[in-house]
């Protein structure tokens, strides 16, 4: 975590569940092929942390994402040596593949906005 955890914290009055964003540089050292030389690569980097009670599951805004179909490769299928299951996040949260809705919201949510 890049981000003052309990700044952020006190900034929200204490309570979860409550999300920070951070843009910044990063940088790199790289050895070029000829000569030996070094140089330093820049990049611009962004995160975002959302911060969630672990013993809360639910979360209020999953209900416009459980109709979602995505493809789920669960751990015991993998295992098992068999094929990735297509469903619903609504069915895949029943079944017990996803542990919360907080984390079916955010994976639709980032599956999304990857697809616009």
């Amino acid at each position: 975590i890049f981000l003052n955890y309990k700044f952020c914290c006190e900034q929200n009055a204490n309570r979860l569940p409550f999300g920070c964003a951070q843009v910044g540089k990063a940088f790199r050292n790289e050895i070029a092929p000829r000569a030996g030389l070094t140089r330093q690569r820049e990049f611009t980097q962004a995160e975002i942390e959302f911060f969630v009670n672990p013993k809360s599951k639910e979360h209020a805004k999953f209900k416009n994402v459980e109709g979602l179909t995505l493809t789920f490769f669960h751990a015991n299928e993998q295992l098992a040596g068999k094929d990735p299951v297509r469903c619903t996040m609504g069915d895949a949260y029943k079944n017990g593949v996803l542990k919360s809705q907080i984390l079916g919201y955010f994976l639709a949510r980032t599956f999304l906005f990857l697809r616009s």
